[in-house]
């Protein structure tokens, strides 16, 4: 089992939330490469921000029905 104990840290926080960022960012941008192989590279930039919207609205909807069994039975 993995026992990493996580920093709480805002600037911590802050720090990880951009590696994921960037990590979303490289797996997007190599999905809409091999997509559009012969597009401009900046056409990517365009669209990044609109693709990141998604993955936040995703990752959102995953956490709550993750979060939703929790309180199944519960009378709170």
């Amino acid at each position: 089992m993995n026992k990493t104990k996580w920093s709480r840290e805002a600037s911590d926080l802050t720090v990880l939330v951009n590696e994921i960022i960037a990590y979303w960012k490289v797996t997007a941008k190599k999905c809409f490469e091999d997509a559009h192989p012969f597009s401009d590279p900046d056409e990517f930039e365009q669209i990044w921000p609109k693709t990141l919207d998604n993955f936040f609205l995703a990752e959102t909807v995953r956490a709550a029905k993750a979060l939703r069994s929790l309180s199944e039975g519960r009378e709170n």
